[in-house]
């Protein structure tokens, strides 16, 4: 019985790796594909076209009142949201093998002082 129970326990810890690991790459999908369905103009120096067809230099004039550019850069900016599940995921990325590091070097300083004679 005990020999199934340990199989039973790593088939367990295996799924939960499997899983955590989907879960985590799941964090970084993107959410909105809005901003993905824009695509970049078309951009031309105008070196093949004719001189008629050739751009021209054009006077900027402000097409949208103050208010509208400020709710279109609110609109914009949702494209810098973070989700719950990626910021969980980056702290804890970080700050696990932070920790594991720093008990390692404790430890292997230890081990140096106790070999050594030291305290």
């Amino acid at each position: 019985l005990p020999l199934a129970s340990s199989k039973m326990v790593k088939a367990l810890q295996l799924s939960v790796l499997v899983l955590a690991c989907a879960s985590m790459a799941a964090a970084f999908a993107p959410s909105t594909p809005a901003l993905s369905l824009r695509r970049a103009p078309a951009v031309s120096n105008g070196a093949k076209l004719s001189p008629l067809c050739a751009p021209r230099a054009q006077k900027s004039v402000m097409s949208m009142s103050l208010a509208e550019t400020g709710n279109q850069a609110m609109l914009l900016a949702g494209g810098m949201e973070v989700s719950t599940a990626a910021f969980l995921a980056v702290i804890l990325g970080t700050f696990i093998p932070v920790v594991f590091l720093i008990t390692l070097f404790i430890q292997s300083e230890a081990r140096k002082a106790a070999e050594s004679g030291q305290e």
